[in-house]
Parts: C-alpha cells; structure tokens; sequence
C-alpha cells in the first residue's frame, strides 16, 4: 500500500527549499555594479595677460562703435526735419547744376567723410585717453559724418523735406548722391586699411621699446658678469 499524500500540506518544489539570498556588503547589487563613475570635471585652463588684455580691447572696440552708431543714429533723427532742403541748396550753388561736379563733390564728400571719422574713432582706442577724452573723440567722429548722413537722409528720407532735397540735387547736382555712395565704399575700405597699418606700426613701436629695455639690461648685467681678466706682471 503506498502511502496517501496528505492534502493539508503542500507539494514544495525544489526552488521552495532554496533560500532566497541577501546581498551582502561582499556582494554588491546589480545597481552597483552597473553605476558608473563619475567622470572628473575637465579643468579650464587660466586665461594668460595677454588673453585677457585682448579680450578687453575688443569688449572697449565693441562699446566704441556700439556709442558712436546710437548717437549717429540719433543725430539723423533729430536733423532729418530740417537739414535736407538746406543741404541740399549749398551742394547746388556748389555744383551749379553740373554733373561733372556732382560726380566729384559727391565723391570728395563721401571719401573724406568715411576716412575721417574712422581714423579719430580709432584715436580712441589709446590707453593713454582717459574715459572723458574718449567720449569726446567718439562726439568729433560722429559729427564728422555729417555730411554723408544728410545725403542718406535725402536719399532715403520720406518725410517732405528729404523729397524736396532730392528734387533739388536732381536739378542743380545731378549724380551727386550716386557718387557719395561709391565715395563711402572707397573711404570705408581706405579707412580699414590705413587703421590696420597703423595698429602694425604702434605694436612694431611697442616690441622695439621692449627689444632696446632688454638690450639696456643685458648690457649692465654683462661686464659683471664676465671673469675679470688676469693681471699682467708690471715691466721693468
């Protein structure tokens, strides 16, 4: 007779005898083997003088020609109402209807009315100028471009008075405003050139400066440096 199962107790299976496993401090989990370690945070290297001088030449160069456009920009406003049939009479009287001249004023104005202001805004960036001496030189180089501001505010004016200035430059100055176009181009490029060749010469100026210093040094530490030469026995 086989024996009768008894049905208060369950069947166990293998995985039931099984104990289940704690994770020990020697066992580390699955979520700690698989946390990564964090990467080191990459270390900026610090900026040398010569980085941080350039940075604050441009930062200075940027507010420069941030002032001088705002109050370029403001000047047109505030002379647009009434400059434009004035301007527009003394290029006349001067042209005397010509296009010829026209051409020639209108080039004249728009080169030397472009080379100029850049060349005194570059003035500004001198270290020697203090901040009042720079604002003031930023004012002389934005009233220089007046002349070639109230062409444009002719040209591209839409109040009554730009239409009647350029309805009488067509007459008594024809080609004048076209010529003062290529005139800026011209002034514009001229301008950045000679800019360029003078920051080039200061800095060639500086770098000698330095040169003759180090020269002057080396030759004051040189004969304290040398061996004294040996003296001679005296001749009888």
């Amino acid at each position: 007779m086989s024996e009768s199962a008894d049905p208060a107790k369950p069947a166990t299976t293998g995985a039931d005898k099984q104990p289940a496993t704690k994770p020990t401090a020697e066992q580390p989990t699955e979520q700690a083997k698989k946390a990564k370690k964090p990467k080191p945070a990459k270390q900026r290297k610090p900026a040398t003088p010569e980085q941080q001088e350039r940075r604050k030449a441009i930062i200075r160069w940027v507010v420069f020609i941030g002032v001088g456009a705002i109050l370029t920009v403001l000047l047109y406003f505030l002379l647009s109402a009434l400059i434009p049939r004035w301007w527009a009479q003394v290029v006349g009287r001067q042209a005397g209807g010509r296009i010829s001249t026209g051409i020639l004023l209108g080039l004249s104005y728009g080169f030397v009315f472009t080379l100029l202001p850049l060349v005194v805004l570059a003035q500004a960036m001198h270290r020697s100028f203090s901040w009042r001496a720079r604002t003031i030189i930023v004012l002389v180089a934005a009233a220089l471009t007046a002349p070639n501001l109230m062409t444009l505010g002719i040209s591209i004016g839409n109040s009554p008075a730009a239409h009647a200035g350029e309805r009488t430059l067509d007459v008594t100055a024809p080609g004048f405003r076209q010529a003062t176009l290529w005139g800026v181009i011209l002034g514009a490029v001229t301008g950045a050139i000679v800019i360029t060749l003078l920051l080039l010469w200061e800095r060639r100026g500086q770098e000698l400066k330095l040169l003759r210093a180090r020269l002057d040094q080396l030759e004051k530490e040189l004969p304290s440096a040398l061996p004294t030469p040996p003296k001679s026995p005296d001749s009888r």
